[in-house]
């Protein structure tokens, strides 16, 4: 699925609506992303959507040279599972 990005946002809509949206603003001075929001709408659950969304934010965060503070209970529990997602996990 191809989503659409802008700084902290990346998102996917169909026919002008925002199907799947991941949000992750910058914090700590623009060193750490904060995934704040994953969001899929009930009729595309369960197609792997979110962690669609969630490796290209973890992606584009290595190429940017920051951190990752997964917020949302989806976030959290997917660095939980995943260790390479940890090596990006900023530390309180």
């Amino acid at each position: 699925m191809d989503f659409q990005y802008e700084p902290g946002r990346l998102w996917h809509e169909t026919a002008g609506k925002i199907d799947a949206e991941i949000r992750f603003p910058a914090i700590n001075d623009g060193k750490t992303w904060s995934i704040d929001e994953t969001r899929v709408d009930p009729d595309l659950r369960g197609q792997g959507i979110a962690g669609q969304m969630l490796a290209e934010v973890v992606e584009r965060a290595k190429a940017a040279g920051v951190t990752l503070k997964p917020v949302c209970s989806y976030a959290r529990m997917q660095f939980f599972k995943n260790s390479n997602y940890q090596a990006l996990q900023y530390k309180d």
